[in-house]
């Protein structure tokens, strides 16, 4: 059997060193005029601190951040957090060691980032920093390496609702382009370019003295500053310059656009003053991002290259120290530049073995990540996919960005050596949302199997067919939103490989959600009818079953169980899904929570409040002692404990959950929020607060349609229908339920009905009534079979109200009434399937059918229950 594993801490990607304040090696000039200014932007939304390479403007920043009173989240950017979870990862780690906490609301949120689908995370995080009350600067260095367009969308909206608690500080060589006229119009951002961060003649007078001990004279330094015009970087460069050189060196002509030359220049008169082993033990290093001392020996031969780091830093060899401790460093980027030109100018035949024997020691050190991104750099192919080799089938949490960067690294005739390579670059396509591209490979990949298959083995076949077919059914159901092809394409992965596949994965991870079923994207914002619905669930749990991953698709499948009122079929697969989430090696929360909470409810149908009580007790517990954070289990399992409590009259379990977290119906509500607000809006409701209910409903409803959630669309009719009720206003009301069973009825949805109570069992006989009257047109749906099937599973009041219409004939299908009729005879199973000529499977499932319509468990209390109905 295959397995699914996985890499352990979600936050283990993440470099800790990118989110400390840099500090100076050496002295800084004092610029306090400057420190004022940043002080009095500190009362708008943002500082931009834009001017090109060597300015000083992370020094200046970090200068300015080190004398403020307030928290300061930093996190210094580079070209690989080009990726919307991966920059957002760092902003909150920032944003929570700066704050010495951690957001709970951030995590839950975090998992539902997807390009073009940022907002519902923000929201959510938004929401969250509003409740900070200590101020709080976050300070975004080198932001010009970001122009992933998700990334820049997010942060403009990020900007845009700002919570004024909140201040952002960017640090750019360019000005950012999605910078809008509107904001700065309003004072919403505070601007320094390059006019402010030039030296002037007594800072370039000051930093001489610092630097060298030197000093110089008016003269001299205006001389200094017309050669360099302030450019901070070239003074540091001419000051050593002069430590290694008598002479001052002769700058070339210095006119607009020659910065480079000058740049060039002065970093060749630094280089070449220093001695050959030096400049060979900084060239190897150039090709690495960071570096230790032990990976310096590895690369250079250099016995002590912790002793050479600290003596090139004490040089103040442009060397930034990226930890407390000083033992992991960077070059500066400017230096970096030239080292690595030098390094191919110099010995281009020795950068592949550079890199090479970078990758080896990460690998050595257990840095595989690292180690792939040096063997792909330096075009070692074969060893990058060995490596890749080792994770077939890992579930790597949060990295399908970075899976795509590696294999398209990779030329496309080594992907289709290694089959699963070539899938895992095509589903990591998808997971980045980008199906068009995806199309074009897997067309590709369907030519190739034409042209190549015929020398290629069975296994061989079956195992490449495994593949497409599940990358097919992926984009079937994802984004083409074709369950019907998606369950003919798992049927054929099924066939060809039953064991699963073996693929690379990232983690395909989702928001702690009290529903999976209610998260799925349904086509045109309906659900699949029952005979599409039951045999694509039952394939893709036999195809997830091998790798150990069918957990959440059992859950989900409990889920429309309960919700058809099936409760027996429900409780047994939900039931195995929290059996099976143990094979899940992370993020079981995700799984078991929303299995606990339709469990407390099949209890709560059945009356047996003492054990709807229990899978909630034993919830809370377990997402307690499993989870870093339990706030985003507990604010789901309360707010269910508090609706049990509501269902019966008491609203004040409900009125203090909605003290305790804060929830108000003027809050900004993002798709993944919607149970949340759904409970308040009930809320509202049994207050009486009615005006603030009917808001808050029509923008729920709103998310819901726009974001395709017909659930909880549908939820938010049958909530409407009662306020319209609770506010006189009953034709209204009938009216809307009338939809909303409209919307129901293809699904055969029953229970987000029943559980509303007796407000909508009141209107469900109005409605039978106006049409049984001809009041309301009697359209084609919803069929009066479906309304009186779910009017008879109120009992009590609702049947009464509606004795002589609600029949078996009403609450059965024919097949279900044929069974009962032979039940009713005394005929046990095996006769029942011979006069039936049914196979003893559908019987069966008839049965329990029968079981969960009439709401007994045995077949005594279905006969008794059958007599009952037809007034016997």
């Amino acid at each position: 059997m295959m397995t699914m594993k996985t890499t352990g801490d979600p936050k283990s990607f993440l470099l800790q060193s990118k989110l400390l304040l840099p500090r100076s090696a050496t002295p800084v000039v004092p610029r306090p005029e400057l420190i004022a200014w940043l002080n009095e932007g500190l009362e708008r939304k943002a500082t931009m601190i834009t001017a090109p390479a060597g300015y000083g403007k992370t020094t200046l920043a970090s200068e300015w951040a080190g004398q403020l009173t307030r928290p300061v989240a930093w996190v210094s950017l580079d070209e690989k957090d080009n990726d919307l979870i991966r920059f957002w990862s760092y902003v909150g780690a920032g944003m929570e060691q700066a704050l010495g906490g951690s957001f709970g609301s951030f995590r839950s949120a975090q998992a539902t980032l997807a390009p073009g689908q940022s907002e519902p995370f923000l929201v959510e995080w938004l929401n969250e920093l509003t409740d900070v009350e200590e101020p709080l600067l976050l300070v975004l260095d080198d932001w010009h390496v970001i122009d992933e367009e998700s990334i820049v969308s997010s942060m403009s909206f990020f900007l845009e609702y700002l919570p004024p608690t909140v201040h952002l500080c960017f640090i750019s060589r360019t000005a950012p382009e999605w910078l809008k006229a509107k904001w700065t119009s309003r004072g919403w951002t505070n601007e320094f370019d390059i006019t402010y961060l030039r030296f002037n003649v007594q800072e370039t007078v000051d930093f001489f003295h610092l630097h060298n001990k030197q000093e110089m004279t008016r003269e001299q330094a205006e001389q200094m500053l017309a050669d360099t015009e302030g450019w901070v970087t070239g003074l540091k460069l001419y000051s050593l310059v002069m430590r290694h050189r008598e002479r001052v060196p002769m700058l070339p002509g210095n006119h607009p656009g020659e910065r480079a030359r000058i740049q060039q220049y002065l970093l060749e008169e630094v280089f070449d003053a220093l001695d050959e082993d030096t400049q060979r033990f900084l060239l190897a290093l150039s090709v690495v991002s960071r570096f230790n001392g032990s990976l310096g020996s590895h690369l250079t031969g250099e016995v002590d290259g912790a002793g050479k780091l600290a003596e090139l830093a004490a040089a103040n060899l442009f060397l930034i120290p990226l930890d407390e401790g000083r033992e992991w460093f960077r070059f500066h980027h400017l230096f970096a530049d030239f080292l690595r030109a030098m390094q191919k100018r110099r010995c281009p035949e020795r950068t592949a073995e550079f890199y090479k024997a970078a990758a080896e020691w990460c690998e050595q050190q257990g840095m595989e990540e690292d180690a792939v991104d040096y063997y792909l750099a330096g075009h070692h192919y074969r060893e990058a996919i060995r490596l890749l080799e080792q994770m077939k089938s890992v579930m790597v949490r949060r990295q399908f960005s970075t899976l795509r960067v590696w294999l398209s690294a990779i030329p496309e005739e080594l992907l289709r050596e290694h089959h699963y390579l070539y899938y895992s670059y095509v589903l990591a396509l998808l997971w980045d949302n980008e199906p068009e591209r995806a199309e074009k490979h897997l067309q590709s990949a369907e030519q190739y199997y034409k042209l190549a298959s015929s020398s290629w083995s069975r296994e061989e076949k079956d195992r490449y067919l495994g593949n497409l077919y599940y990358v097919r059914n992926f984009k079937a159901t994802k984004y083409d939103m074709e369950v019907v092809k998606g369950l003919e394409y798992i049927q054929l992965a099924i066939q060809h490989s039953p064991t699963g596949t073996d693929l690379l994965f990232g983690s395909p991870s989702m928001p702690l959600a009290p529903s999976i079923l209610r998260s799925y994207n349904g086509k045109r914002g309906r659900h699949l009818p029952r005979e599409l619905a039951d045999p694509f669930f039952h394939k893709m749990i036999e195809f997830m079953t091998p790798m150990g991953i069918q957990a959440s698709t059992e859950v989900c499948y409990g889920e429309l169980l309960y919700e058809r009122n099936e409760l027996e079929q429900a409780e047994a697969m939900l039931k195995r899904g929290l059996m099976d989430v143990e094979l899940t090696p992370h993020e079981r929360e995700k799984v078991y929570v929303p299995a606990y909470l339709f469990l407390s409810r099949i209890s709560k149908a059945r009356k047996d409040y003492g054990q709807a009580r229990q899978w909630l007790d034993e919830a809370g517990q377990r997402a307690g002692s499993d989870m870093e954070q339990a706030r985003e289990a507990l604010i789901l399992i309360e707010a269910e404990r508090a609706a049990m409590q509501l269902d019966m009259g008491d609203l004040s379990a409900a009125i203090r959950w909605k003290e305790r977290y804060q929830v108000s119906g003027t809050d900004p509500v993002s798709v993944h929020q919607l149970f949340v607000y759904l409970f308040l809006l009930r809320l509202l409701t049994e207050k009486g607060e009615c005006e603030a209910a009917w808001q808050l409903s029509e923008r729920l409803l709103d998310v819901a349609q726009k974001n395709h959630r017909p659930m909880e669309a549908l939820e938010v009719e049958i909530l409407q229908a009662v306020i319209l009720l609770r506010t006189n206003r009953p034709e209204r009301a009938v009216l809307k339920l009338e939809a909303a069973l409209d919307d129901g009825e293809p699904d055969d949805y029953m229970r987000v009905f029943l559980d509303k109570g007796q407000p909508v069992a009141e209107l469900l006989v109005e409605y039978i009534q106006l049409r049984q009257k001809g009041s309301i047109r009697d359209k084609l749906t919803p069929t009066l079979g479906y309304v009186r099937r779910i009017l008879a599973c109120f009992g009590g009041a609702g049947l009464s109200a509606d004795q002589t219409e609600t029949t078996l004939e009403t609450l059965l299908t024919k097949r279900e009434l044929a069974v009962f009729r032979c039940m009713e005879e005394g005929l046990d199973n095996a006769a029942i399937t011979e006069k039936l000529g049914i196979g003893m499977g559908t019987l069966k499932a008839h049965i329990n059918r029968i079981y969960s319509k009439f709401q007994v468990t045995n077949r005594v209390e279905a006969i008794r229950r059958g007599k009952e109905l037809q007034g016997l």
